[in-house]
């Protein structure tokens, strides 16, 4: 049984094999993502006067999902946003940033 999530573009595949029930979740089109991230750096403000507290960028939940398990902590908690930071600051992340950090 394949679900889409018309609005993500999460494809929520379950299958079943020997050890049980799977789910296996794949996001084929991250495009649209990185596209909205490159448009809202052309408006987002810098890092002067009211930009202290902006929008720094977007994550998939395919992603999330995965650092999550690489960092051993739940997505939402502070390991895991300090996680993401050092994710986010290695260079082949960069297109899930606005304007960094």
């Amino acid at each position: 049984m394949k679900r889409l999530d018309p609005e993500t573009g999460l494809i929520e595949e379950l299958y079943e094999d020997a050890d049980g029930l799977r789910v296996r979740r794949t996001n084929p089109n991250i495009q649209s993502l990185f596209d909205r991230n490159k448009a809202l750096a052309d408006v987002a403000p810098s890092m002067v006067g009211e930009a202290a507290t902006r929008y720094v960028g977007s994550v998939d939940a395919i992603t999330a999902e995965n650092w999550a398990k690489e960092c051993g902590a739940a997505i939402g908690t502070g390991e895991f946003m300090a996680y993401c930071k050092r994710k986010l600051l290695d260079s082949d992340n960069a297109k899930f940033l606005v304007k960094g950090f």
